[in-house]
């Protein structure tokens, strides 16, 4: 089965590889992240110590024929594709589908975008080139998930879940266990709905924790955390920064579902709590399930 490839440009789609008006005929750079590793090296020291490794950006070329017909159509054709790729401030997105899967990343141009006037099949066909570049090399599935704990209303009342659980007008005390089928770990946006005090986020599988112990967000207002990286922050529904309220041995900025094996077979538990909820108290959690190659 092969491949289905296309942009998404400001929402709308173009499809690479309908074989009718373009012929996908080479991509490259969609594999594994480039790797590059941090070292230091002492005065003598014999070889070096390793420090760890970041993901480099992607770079990703894709080769694609054309369709023109007589030359205004061919005209009208490069139109398109220039367009959909033009240079921009915005991310276009490479959508990958098969087998009723799909992969997705942002990217941008990059270089050239390689289109001859003429070859030797020209009107009717023209080879095309593209150079993009994906800041953030790790590829994701455009579906969100989203989990959501919430308080039920009611006597607080012992529940059957992995881990006994009291939910109820009381307290919020609930443990999930997800299976995690992402090769790279996944930041989520987190959204805290009132009345709640005291609202803790823990993935007990890596220790880390969003955790405002002694606030209190009273109904009718929430706070949202976003973990992704340049974009860590915790606002409320004004739009003021709640930073501040999270504790100081919190993880913003690392906070995630881990993938397999620096959480075994991606079996992440979630554990979120509260107290002095109502109904309307509800923990929602959301990210999309990301991967290090295609």
């Amino acid at each position: 089965m092969t491949w289905m490839v296309s942009i998404i440009s400001r929402g709308v789609e173009l499809c690479l590889s309908d074989n009718a008006d373009y012929l996908l005929t080479g991509i490259d750079g969609i594999g594994h992240a480039a790797v590059a590793r941090i070292s230091e090296r002492g005065p003598m020291q014999h070889g070096e110590s390793d420090l760890g490794y970041r993901l480099q950006p992607r770079h990703i070329a894709l080769a694609l024929m054309a369709r023109g017909g007589d030359r205004a159509a061919w005209f009208v054709r490069r139109a398109e594709i220039m367009n959909f790729l033009r240079a921009s401030d915005a991310p276009v997105q490479l959508r990958l589908a098969r087998g009723g899967w799909i992969r997705q990343i942002d990217c941008y141009l990059s270089g050239e975008m390689a289109m001859a006037p003429d070859n030797r099949l020209a009107p009717l066909w023209q080879g095309v080139g593209i150079e993009l570049v994906a800041p953030d090399p790790t590829w994701y599935d455009p579906a969100p998930v989203t989990l959501q704990f919430d308080g039920g209303g009611g006597e607080a009342t012992t529940v059957p879940t992995l881990v006994p659980t009291m939910v109820g007008s009381s307290e919020l005390s609930e443990t999930r266990q997800i299976a995690y089928d992402g090769s790279w770990e996944a930041a989520p946006v987190v959204r805290v709905v009132g009345p709640i005090q005291g609202a803790r986020i823990e993935n007990t599988s890596t220790g880390e924790k969003l955790d405002f112990a002694g606030v209190t967000i009273a109904a009718g207002h929430w706070y949202e955390i976003d973990c992704r990286y340049g974009r860590a922050s915790v606002i409320d529904d004004a739009g003021a920064n709640k930073i501040a309220d999270l504790s100081a041995d919190s993880n913003l900025s690392t906070f995630a579902i881990r993938a397999h094996p620096d959480v075994l077979d991606g079996k992440n538990a979630l554990r979120v709590a509260g107290t002095n909820i109502s109904a309307a108290t509800l923990v929602r959690l959301t990210y999309h399930e990301r991967y290090v190659g295609v």
